[in-house]
């Protein structure tokens, strides 16, 4: 059961958000009390006595005269005849996903990545595949280029005539270490489909071998992501595998690159930056700025499946330390929606406010209403084949690249391309019945922001580092609407150009 809740900013403002409404009301202290002494309490006894008292203290907020007392009361009577204070259960979680669906998912797929190799030139401390995590043991595998040759061709002979475009990704390990494979995928599309589909290649590479490669991504327009989390000292987690740092060949390489195909580098060529203790945000973006003109997409380090006998190691080498603290309000301000501080706000603006619409016509529909019929998937998980798929070097087909191998959804094998649309659906619909009871308590169940993959569920006792109950989901509102109120040039802004729909 989810309730209407309070919560207070650090500037001393009281607010109320009602989950059936998805509303939040800025409040008097009069009507915040009221709902606070109402839950076993009677309203309008307590109004009788202020009337015979004549005025009310209320700590923390001053002594208050009965007309006002009694016109804030009227406020708190009309919210609640108007329901601003009723619970409710929960959206319907209790959707199910059909093979029907998986199958269509299929024929309009965006995106094939391949794991052109397991095998990798560097030894990065922060790996998945190093000793801090639970993982299967990498190898020196290679894709095969006869598999992929058939993957691509079930995929788009299934497609539909309208969906012309395909992302192809190549992925690793550092996928130019097999770049054979890269450059054969290439030419067997370009040649083969070219008249029927148009295609777009990238590839996340540590950038050790772009000076290598560089005439061919540049003439392919590949799009390139080079994993580099900001300075030398930033960088100290990306080594060889001798130990030593790889941040100046990586930086070399990549100056190349700028020097010798500078349009390219321009239009073609991001960064990506996981932080840790060594990069605090702002030093990063800073970093980039200057000596680039780009802004990195960044994240934080991985703390998913981590081996619990180097738990505590892990926490002492990424996590623990005093990050320095940069210029957070000037950083979003200069960053805008590349800031994440600034998504969470227009996140939290737009599903929490109640009053966001894109267009026009979400105006005449009641989309923003909580309580409908209809059946929701629980999480916040892509369904197979809804974006994109991963066929890593063995074999296994995954979802994406980012979950356990364990939660395969088909295989590349003798030649023979398994993918059995009742099977998946069977087994998604097996691990939504077990994150359901979950996501039912959360109240991010309707805005939900997880891949039940990253919630342990293959230990039968889901657990979420977004679960939110009632005490946790006022504390972000609290910490969300206290920036808010904090920089309200930045949230004009947010208003003025974080809702349109393109």
């Amino acid at each position: 059961m989810k309730k209407t809740l309070s919560f207070k900013t650090s500037k001393g403002n009281n607010y109320l958000y009602n989950p059936v409404r998805n509303q939040f009301i800025l409040c008097h202290p009069i009507v915040l009390h009221l709902f606070e002494f109402e839950t076993d309490g009677d309203s309008n006894a307590w109004l009788k006595s202020m009337h015979e008292k004549k005025r009310f203290t209320l700590p923390g907020y001053g002594t208050f005269g009965y007309s006002e007392i009694h016109y804030q009361w009227k406020k708190y009577r009309f919210l609640k005849r108007n329901h601003f204070f009723d619970s409710y259960n929960s959206i319907n979680l209790n959707g199910r996903l059909f093979s029907s669906r998986i199958k269509e998912n299929i024929t309009t797929i965006r995106q094939v990545i391949f794991e052109s190799t397991e095998d990798c030139n560097l030894s990065c401390s922060y790996c998945t595949y190093s000793k801090f995590y639970i993982n299967k043991e990498r190898g020196k595998r290679k894709f095969d280029i006869e598999n992929a040759k058939r993957a691509l061709t079930y995929i788009l002979e299934k497609r539909k005539p309208e969906h012309k475009e395909l992302m192809v990704s190549f992925y690793g390990g550092e996928p130019l270490k097999n770049f054979r494979f890269i450059k054969d995928v290439v030419e067997f599309l370009e040649t083969g489909y070219n008249h029927q589909f148009s295609f777009k290649f990238n590839l996340t590479t540590n950038g050790l071998l772009l000076d290598r490669y560089a005439e061919f991504l540049s003439g392919y327009s590949f799009e390139i992501s080079i994993s580099l989390d900001g300075d030398e000292n930033a960088n100290i987690f990306r080594v060889h595998k001798n130990n030593k740092p790889s941040f100046n060949r990586v930086i070399s390489n990549t100056d190349y690159l700028r020097v010798n195909y500078p349009d390219y580098f321009d239009k073609k060529v991001s960064f990506i930056s996981v932080l840790h203790n060594k990069n605090p945000q702002t030093e990063v973006y800073e970093f980039f700025r200057l000596r680039y003109g780009k802004i990195p997409m960044v994240s934080g380090i991985n703390t998913s499946n981590i081996n619990e006998n180097h738990k505590e190691e892990f926490s002492k080498t990424f996590l623990e330390g005093t990050v320095r603290i940069g210029r957070e309000t000037g950083s979003m301000h200069d960053l805008f929606l590349r800031h994440p501080g600034v998504k969470d706000i227009a996140d939290t603006v737009e599903k929490y406010s109640g009053f966001v619409f894109k267009n026009p016509f979400r105006l005449l529909t009641r989309n923003n209403q909580r309580y409908d019929s209809k059946a929701f998937l629980p999480s916040a998980t892509c369904l197979p084949f809804s974006i994109r798929v991963f066929l890593a070097a063995d074999g296994t087909i995954l979802p994406c690249e980012h979950i356990n191998r364990i939660f395969e959804i088909g295989q590349l094998k003798n030649h023979e391309i398994m993918i059995d649309p009742e099977a998946i659906a069977k087994d998604f619909n097996r691990y939504f019945d077990k994150i359901r009871p979950l996501c039912d308590c959360c109240y991010l169940g309707d805005n939900c922001k997880e891949c039940m993959f990253n919630t342990r569920i293959e230990t039968g006792v889901p657990s979420c580092d977004f679960f939110m109950d009632e005490s946790r989901f006022a504390f972000y509102l609290s910490y969300q609407f206290s920036r808010i109120e904090q920089d309200y040039s930045l949230y004009l802004r947010i208003l003025n150009e974080a809702f349109h729909e393109k």
